[in-house]
């Protein structure tokens, strides 16, 4: 039986390692830097406990908490060097949904914290500030 979406059991990273990480990348190559800022944002925001992450290469790939099982829909922040690599200065913000009815947006790097809060809120519901949603 073929599914949509993630089929793999999400492997959870403390957001602390995936900044320290991505922190130290975007130091050493200035193109990743809105990757480190995406995630110092769940930190300034205090999303942590709403959000779960890991990386896969360089992309940071995003589910609501509790982490569902599997099939489960991912949103997908891909970096430079990705195998699905948005163009020279832009970023690329993809949800892989289970019904397959996948949705991907290129912009320019400058807008990738505010692209990235608009998936958090149009696909798990989770909001940076006081409106709430699921979290």
């Amino acid at each position: 039986m073929r599914t949509h979406g993630w089929p793999y059991p999400f492997e959870q990273y403390p957001w602390v390692e995936i900044d320290s990480f991505l922190g130290d990348m975007a130091e050493r190559h200035p193109e990743m830097q809105h990757m480190s800022d995406i995630v110092k944002s769940v930190f300034a925001l205090d999303k942590t406990e709403a959000l779960a992450a890991c990386t896969s290469m360089h992309d940071l790939i995003v589910v609501p908490t509790p982490i569902p099982k599997p099939p489960y829909g991912v949103v997908a922040v891909r970096a430079p060097g990705s195998l699905r690599e948005p163009g020279s200065g832009l970023i690329r913000i993809e949800h892989l949904s289970v019904t397959g009815h996948d949705y991907v947006i290129d912009r320019p790097v400058a807008e990738a914290v505010p692209l990235f809060w608009r998936f958090m809120i149009d696909k798990f519901g989770v909001y940076p500030g006081r409106r709430q949603g699921r979290h």
